[in-house]
């Protein structure tokens, strides 16, 4: 049969046309979505490449603090190219601790299954070359360009223009230098108006030290370097990497809290279950580990290690939600009242480290391990870390009568006079005045026994600026400061001193305490015995202040064991100032206000009364006080 189909045409240009349009618009959609997919692996790069920098920089942070004690200790005085505390491996080993040179870690590869049987995608892994590639300084500074920072000492903010801090001022040119080549912390960098310590504004980090837009006393170390990554892997990634400039600081902060501990510390009650009912305390609280009991109220907290809050405290108002017993959102709280949250730890901020510099007892020793031979840094570890080391004048027991029995029958005393270590020696029937005689009314140190039948040295400090003038001594202003040990390096027959103390042991009271105003720049006291306070201490006002209040010299007293009194009645104890716990405790927990009287070595809670509060300008600092390191990285714009 025939099958009728109905006519038609069909026309080549319109058919040429309309697929020359498709394809076009296939085309520019296939292109479209290639570049798409290339901004989004540059993207996507350039977020690793943050993330690596952040990596980086949180390793670098802890390796300069590490690198910067490395170069206080002895032996670190090396100019070998391998020198680890140098910049260069201190940048080295930030980049290796942080994975720097992959996208992802090799034990999390291992874990996934792909480690060694995948190929990766990113172009920008792989060897980023020399750290030279990375790290640099901002500006060269003629002959002082030491490879990769700039460091901040004298006028380097000149230089590097108005955005950089102060620099500190440092006479010694080799030390200037090779603080380019390491991070070398010293007393000998002051700033230009001869201060170690100044009044400057806070750091703005999560770590609340002082609150937020407040000042503190400190002296800042910088270095400054600029960073790129990926540099290196340009040609491979076609990513066009930015340089950012970053400032690198490490304030030292002389202890200034009302209350700190560099220990676990439990605060708001007594160990008898007391309550700090006559505690006021005003200002900031550090410890190593915070944990508050009962209703104690605390204006700001902070610690390295956590911190665990009762039902009833709160810290700037802020307390445990009655419904769910957690604390509220750090980040809410911030976004609410435009300040630091009360509570802070050192982990809330990334590129912040506090560290407490404590030895633990070594603190209160100045014979043993004494000395940094060789040490990079003018300032060796041992005298910078341990407040009995830096004390000018020393009692010291030269001799004892037996082994068993450790009463002193010789001490020696050594003082400045024209600068010059001075050393005399005071012998039991010879030339040591006993406390009846006529020159013995005027000698500052005697032997005395305390009515707990303990051998005790006492000091009369009241005694002590008549008796340097006698012997022709610098003034009270240069010995301000005093050491009493016992010389256990030098003479077999006597005991180094134990902590805790024992019943053997000697033990030190201080005497006539009330006026320290003869000491015009302030007085310390550091000993490894214990030390009874026989009556009131730094109580005669040196001045009075344009608001009408008394200001009184600032003294220091370090030892291991107080005890207030030696009466058979515990004494009422009045503190105003401030309180450090300097030891280490390992996982004890200690109790800073838990007072002991000298007489039953009992813990009396209704008898202590305490007015705490932070120190806030540098002429309330004692000659020697408890140091801090805040390690703070901060961008430049």
């Amino acid at each position: 049969m025939k099958k009728n189909l109905r006519s038609g045409y069909i026309s080549i240009l319109a058919v040429v046309t309309l697929s020359s349009i498709m394809l076009l618009m296939l085309t520019a959609s296939f292109r479209y979505s290639i570049q798409n997919q290339e901004t989004q692996k540059k993207t996507q790069i350039r977020v690793d490449y943050t993330n690596r920098e952040q990596a980086l920089l949180r390793a670098v942070l802890t390796e300069t603090s590490n690198s910067a004690i490395k170069n206080m200790m002895a032996n670190s005085n090396s100019s070998s190219g391998e020198v680890p505390s140098r910049w260069r491996w201190i940048f080295e080993r930030a980049r290796s601790k942080a994975n720097g040179e992959t996208a992802l870690e090799k034990d999390i590869a291992e874990v996934l299954g792909i480690n060694g049987q995948s190929i990766s995608g990113n172009t920008g892994d792989g060897s980023q070359g020399h750290i030279k590639n990375s790290v640099d300084s901002i500006r060269t500074q003629s002959s002082m360009n030491w490879f990769y920072i700039n460091a901040g000492t004298n006028n380097t903010d000149n230089i590097l223009g108005s955005d950089y801090p102060e620099t500190l001022r440092i006479a010694n040119g080799d030390v200037e230098r090779l603080d380019r080549d390491r991070p070398i912390i010293t007393m000998d960098k002051a700033y230009s108006s001869g201060e170690q310590y100044k009044i400057i504004p806070y750091p703005n980090v999560h770590f609340g030290y002082v609150s937020q837009h407040e000042n503190f006393v400190a002296k800042r170390n910088w270095w400054a370097f600029s960073l790129v990554y990926g540099a290196a892997s340009g040609a491979s990634t076609g990513v066009v990497t930015a340089k950012k400039n970053y400032v690198l600081s490490i304030y030292e902060v002389p202890s200034q809290l009302a209350l700190g501990s560099t220990a676990t510390t439990a605060l708001g009650k007594h160990a008898d279950g007391t309550d700090w009912d006559n505690i006021r305390i005003s200002g900031g609280v550090f410890a190593n580990r915070a944990s508050t009991e009962g209703s104690v109220r605390l204006d700001r907290l902070a610690a390295r290690r956590g911190i665990s809050l009762a039902d009833n405290s709160s810290v700037g108002g802020v307390g445990l939600d009655n419904f769910t017993g957690d604390l509220p959102s750090r980040e809410q709280y911030e976004a609410d009242n435009a300040n630091f949250f009360p509570i802070s730890n050192s982990s809330d901020s990334g590129l912040v480290a506090f560290l407490p510099i404590s030895r633990g007892r070594d603190a209160f020793d100045d014979l043993e391990d004494a000395t940094d031979h060789n040490s990079a840094s003018p300032t060796g570890w041992n005298y910078y870390s341990r407040p009995a080391m830096q004390t000018i004048m020393k009692l010291r027991v030269e001799d004892v009568i037996s082994p068993e029995d450790q009463t002193p029958t010789s001490i020696s005393f050594t003082y400045l006079a024209g600068g010059i270590e001075r050393k005399v020696l005071f012998t039991r029937g010879n030339n040591w005045p006993t406390q009846g005689s006529p020159n013995g009314l005027t000698f500052p140190f005697h032997l005395e026994t305390t009515r707990v039948e303990r051998r005790t040295l006492a000091v009369y400090i009241g005694r002590l600026a008549a008796y340097l003038e006698s012997i022709g001594a610098d003034p009270p202003a240069v010995n301000n400061s005093l050491m009493v040990n016992a010389n256990y390096r030098d003479n077999i027959r006597i005991n180094k001193p134990n902590i805790p103390t024992l019943a053997t042991d000697i033990s030190l009271m201080l005497r006539d305490s009330k006026d320290f105003t003869s000491f015009t720049r302030g007085f310390s006291l550091v000993t490894p015995f214990r030390m009874y306070v026989t009556n009131d201490v730094n109580v005669t006002p040196s001045s009075i202040d344009e608001h009408g209040k008394k200001v009184f010299p600032p003294i220091s007293l370090f030892a291991p064991e107080k005890r207030f009194g030696i009466r058979n009645e515990a004494m009422n104890i009045t503190l105003r100032g401030q309180v450090n716990h300097v030891g280490k405790d390992g996982s004890r927990t200690v109790r800073p206000l838990d007072l002991r009287s000298g007489a039953d070595d009992e813990v009396v809670a209704n008898k202590i009364e305490a007015d705490l509060y932070s120190i806030t300008n540098p002429d309330q600092l004692p000659p020697i006080t408890q140091m801090n390191w805040l390690v703070v990285i901060e961008q430049i714009d």
